[in-house]
């Protein structure tokens, strides 16, 4: 008796391979002459640009865009920096001089002159302690 076995599935014969087609090309036609710098290669005319090296073109134009595009905006971010840290270190100076003059308006002796227009005195005796006793119970 014989055995049964599952049947193998038939395979689609694959598509064959369509010339590529360049759309963007196309749509560029419409509007500009590019068949004329980028045409196949026709017997009895001149040699032209394939149009499969169009989007390679493409390519290496959008790449160099994009990288001036990077330079520019780090030159952009150097001068922001450089302009930063002047505006930082004229603050810092500005900090240090006031603090300096709060620290001299807390001085003793500067206290003392603007006290003395007002017809106070700074007192020459030492302060006397004063001990009280609680009553014991």
């Amino acid at each position: 008796m014989a055995e049964n076995r599952k049947r193998p599935k038939p395979v689609p014969p694959k598509p064959p391979k369509r010339k590529r087609e360049y759309s963007l090309f196309n749509w560029l036609n419409k509007f500009l002459p590019l068949d004329k710098v980028f045409g196949e290669k026709l017997p009895g005319q001149e040699e032209r640009l394939p149009v499969k090296y169009f989007y390679y073109f493409g390519w290496v134009i959008i790449l160099l865009v994009a990288y001036e595009r990077i330079g520019f905006q780090s030159e952009d971010y150097v001068r922001k920096s450089i302009k930063l840290k002047k505006e930082v270190d004229d603050l810092k100076a500005e900090y240090t001089s006031i603090h300096a003059e709060y620290e001299r308006a807390g001085k003793q002796s500067v206290v003392v002159e603007k006290v003395q227009a007002e017809g106070l005195v700074e007192n020459l005796t030492p302060p006397k302690k004063i001990i009280l006793k609680e009553d014991e119970e």
